[in-house]
């Protein structure tokens, strides 16, 4: 985030992706449509005590997820990576050495 909040450059790069992904009411939509054909493992880390992003979100984006796996971390928020790093790390690396096997 602090590439945000001190260049201007990516700041107003980052304001043009959000209002164009805001405006076209579709999009999401659409992409959520696509993720049902989504044929590989996929992980989806959700913080427990999300008040932007309720834990129902990431439920459901995992279910969407034919190979979905969903982990919950407790004790986070909104920006897990700040909240729990070391926690998440580890369930990044766990899910990608078995994914690994699996292949």
């Amino acid at each position: 985030m602090r590439p945000v909040l001190q260049q201007r450059e990516i700041r107003r790069d980052t304001v043009r992706v959000l209002r164009a992904a805001a405006a076209d009411k579709h999009l999401m939509l659409d992409a959520a449509e696509c993720l049902t054909t989504f044929d590989h493992p996929a992980l989806v880390v959700w913080a427990s005590e999300d008040r932007v992003m309720p834990p129902d979100h990431g439920r459901r984006l995992a279910e969407l997820l034919p190979q979905g796996r969903l982990v919950e971390i407790p004790d986070s928020h909104t920006l897990v990576p700040l909240d729990q790093p070391t926690r998440l790390a580890q369930i990044i690396r766990d899910f990608t050495q078995s994914s690994n096997t699996h292949d």
